[in-house]
């Protein structure tokens, strides 16, 4: 086989790879992945006997796709899953942050809810007495979830998730995350909600570390949560499971916070972000990281709740 051949079916593989990412949610992926293996392995036998022709075919189809591909725009109104319907937004005024269209279901199991949205939540920026660090895992312990929360004296956390943004007929695929697949949205949520969804319904396991941070950072880092969905609200965006994802965006927000966070491998490996940050003195350095990984664990607590309980008490439950 020639170079020019070898090319030709590496050209082919990796489009029917993108073609297979990008269409797995669809019944038709393997149909289009076939049709580019197809394609490659015929331009291959033909090159010999028809080089210009064959050369034309190729280049055509790769440009015919790469230019319908620059014309894929993530779009902020779909038919969206009920959890992920609203973008939130906010807005500072002086020390005081306004957020709006705030999640606060209340879970009965997964797809079974109470759905309930806050249209105004108010905080002090002098009232935020903390920052939290929610690490959700359900099996690899190295695959993570990411939750950040802000701890508000007088009035209840509100925690940030950023996650896909799923149509209702979709269902989540890390493969397709790789291929403009998913949107990317920001939930502005309770605790209660986002949080407890993760311990109570789906049994992961979820723990809990305390980020080091002065006043300053934390309201510049809440102030930068703001700036983030309002800037997604205007200009929505892909979601994309190596670059941009829950914590390659929370790393962004960090940095853009003003908190130095050089770029590390952990970051792309969510489970060990816990120990990358306890390592850079962002999590209590002061005693060893397997002492506050193991009292980090929230799950018993968070399950400790009597029947019909809407989870009213659960931030005060988590942190006891």
């Amino acid at each position: 086989m020639s170079w020019a051949q070898a090319a030709i079916v590496l050209l082919g593989v990796l489009h029917a790879l993108a073609a297979y990412a990008y269409f797995s949610r669809k019944r038709f992926a393997l149909l289009w992945a076939l049709g580019w293996l197809g394609l490659a392995a015929a331009a291959a036998w033909a090159l010999p006997q028809a080089p210009g022709w064959t050369a034309a075919a190729v280049a055509g189809a790769v440009l015919g796709w790469t230019s319908w591909w620059t014309t894929l725009r993530a779009l902020p109104r779909r038919h969206w899953v009920a959890e992920n319907a609203r973008q939130a937004t906010g807005s500072a005024a002086g020390t005081t942050v306004t957020l709006h269209d705030v999640r606060d279901f209340h879970w009965h199991g997964s797809g079974d809810f109470d759905e309930r949205w806050e249209n105004e939540v108010r905080i002090d920026l002098d009232a935020l007495e903390a920052v939290d660090l929610f690490v959700c895992t359900w099996g690899d312990p190295r695959i993570a979830h990411l939750i950040i929360s802000f701890v508000v004296r007088g009035a209840p956390a509100v925690a940030f998730s950023i996650e896909t943004r799923r149509e209702q007929d979709e269902s989540w695929s890390a493969f397709a995350g790789f291929m403009k697949a998913f949107e990317l949205v920001i939930i502005a949520a309770r605790e209660r909600d986002v949080v407890r969804v993760r311990t109570n319904v789906r049994r992961e396991t979820v723990h809990r570390y305390r980020l080091a941070t002065t006043p300053e950072m934390r309201a510049r880092l809440l102030l930068q949560y703001v700036h983030e969905m309002n800037a997604l609200a205007r200009r929505p965006r892909y979601y994309n499971t190596l670059f941009a994802n829950c914590t390659t965006e929370v790393a962004r927000i960090v940095r853009a916070s003003g908190r130095r966070l050089p770029w590390a491998w952990p970051l792309l490996a969510s489970g060990l972000v816990p120990r990358y940050f306890h390592d850079r003195g962002l999590i209590d350095d002061t005693r060893p990281f397997e002492a506050i990984s193991a009292e980090a664990d929230i799950g018993e607590r968070a399950r400790r709740e009597a029947p019909g309980d809407d989870g009213g008490d659960f931030s005060a439950r988590i942190r006891a």
